[in-house]
């Protein structure tokens, strides 16, 4: 064999059983807390948030374990991410509960712990860290506030999936901008999102994930709500002060028993709201698309509301 055919196949034969050590190149990648610095892609991902595993299968992504929010869904997977989840093959460990459980995440033996979206504190933080390379929410904003497009491009850059990030959030923003181009009756319309919560009504400021989504869909939120949230990017006021919700159009984040309560109030049958039908109410799965405000979820609680969201500006919500 000819010395120059034999190096060939030698080198082919390398580069087969050693791909990862000849292209791979150790990632640093800056968050809340610090740094995090990877020497390979991870193998055995951990999502410790409240709806991370929705930006991991967007990047393709398969975690192994992930953090249950809310809804009791299998594999805390939403409707709007399972055939993402599905396509993968992704059969995640779930953790149940509000707090990060540090034996549950050691018992996952990940290589990176992704924490971008996670009831998370400088304390917990260097906890995980022991376990495994942590990454924290984006750098530079309040808790709970960072936009998604962000946390995609930090959970991305950390997992070796920027350019497919970027190719995400080019269809998530161009279906965002098709519909508002479609529904022009929206642009600069106030709009409120509100949550009832036992007696009190909740809203919410620009920074929120479902305030920004309808930002993008052309309505706009109301000037005073950055002035009356706390720090938790939210501020509650009691079922008499109802008024203050009484916009172009509401979307109220209730259903069933909540929804009998606020329409049987003489503040909500005196108001705007009831009298020209501009009040929307999501379903159990609107719900949940408005709270996780994920690549995936996202367009799809998009095209679901926004009919009625044109319908309700327009006073024919009940058309």
């Amino acid at each position: 064999m000819r010395p120059v055919l034999s190096f060939c196949l030698l080198l082919s034969t390398l580069l087969a059983i050693l791909p990862l050590t000849l292209s791979a190149e150790p990632v640093t990648v800056t968050h809340k807390y610090g740094t995090v610095t990877l020497e390979t892609p991870p193998a055995r991902v951990v999502s410790v948030g409240y709806h991370e595993q929705d930006f991991l299968y967007a990047l393709g992504i398969a975690p192994v374990g992930v953090h249950e929010w809310f809804g009791g869904r299998p594999h805390a997977t939403w409707i709007w991410a399972e055939e993402a989840r599905a396509a993968l093959g992704a059969q995640p460990e779930v953790q149940r509960g509000f707090e990060i459980d540090l034996e549950w995440v050691w018992q996952q033996k990940p290589d990176l712990i992704v924490a971008t979206f996670a009831p998370l504190d400088k304390g917990t933080y260097e906890t995980l860290s022991r376990i495994a390379p942590v990454l924290g929410p984006p750098a530079g904003h309040a808790d709970w506030t960072a936009p998604w497009q962000e946390e995609l491009r930090l959970i991305a850059a950390a997992t070796d999936r920027s350019a497919k990030a970027e190719e995400v959030i080019a269809q998530v923003e161009g279906t965002l901008d098709a519909l508002a181009a479609d529904h022009p009756e929206l642009a600069g319309r106030e709009a409120a999102v509100v949550y009832l919560s036992e007696t009190e009504l909740i809203g919410y400021g620009s920074g929120d994930g479902a305030n920004r989504m309808l930002a993008d869909l052309g309505l706009r939120v109301p000037a005073e709500f950055d002035e009356m949230v706390t720090g938790a990017g939210n501020f509650s006021v009691s079922l008499e002060r109802l008024d203050i919700f009484d916009r172009d159009v509401a979307l109220w984040l209730t259903e069933g028993r909540g929804r009998e309560m606020i329409e049987t109030l003489p503040a909500y049958r005196d108001s705007g709201l009831a009298r020209e039908n501009r009040s929307v109410w999501a379903d159990e799965d609107e719900m949940g698309a408005m709270s996780f405000q994920s690549p995936l979820s996202i367009p799809w609680a998009a095209k679901r509301l926004l009919p009625r969201l044109a319908k309700a500006v327009t006073g024919r919500s009940r058309d």
